[in-house]
């Protein structure tokens, strides 16, 4: 008879631990980070000062304050909207570039001119995929954006 290693593996496996705040919190969010905790209709927003044993301690405008991650429904850490803004920024970076462009060498092409405006915008819109994604990304980079890590 043959041994089936997978159905081994399986049968012998235990049941998995639920994702829990603290299992969360702990690799995900880097001490000194902006964190806002919310727990039965309240809300705690301060940075991440120390993660001990399913504490954590926040500094708040008002001093350290702790929270016990059992209590905790949703935990958010503010990032930034550098993706976003670099995502807005290449693709209307790349529509009026192919426009302005396009038109602009299909206007003062002179020789040769059957597929200019055409070529023209495939320049343009590269030129203002990259142009613009990097103006959105350094824009982006100043938007704060909050972030759920947690359910």
């Amino acid at each position: 008879m043959r041994s089936c290693p997978l159905l081994v593996l399986i049968l012998s496996a235990g049941p998995l631990a639920a994702q829990s705040a603290d299992s969360v919190l702990a690799p995900l969010v880097p001490k000194s980070s902006m964190v806002r905790l919310r727990m039965q209709g309240t809300e705690m927003t301060g940075r991440l000062l120390a993660l001990t044993s399913g504490v954590a301690t926040l500094g708040t405008e008002a001093g350290n304050r702790t929270a016990t991650l059992a209590s905790v429904d949703s935990i958010w850490v503010r990032g930034h909207a550098t993706k976003t803004g670099a995502i807005v920024g290449g693709i209307v970076g790349t529509v009026i570039g192919a426009v302005l462009v396009g038109v602009a060498v299909d206007a003062l092409c002179e020789v040769d001119c059957d597929n200019a405006g055409f070529e023209g915008a495939v320049v343009g819109g590269a030129l203002g995929l990259g142009a613009g994604g990097l103006l959105g990304a350094g824009i982006g980079a100043l938007i704060p954006k909050w972030r759920l890590r947690f359910p």
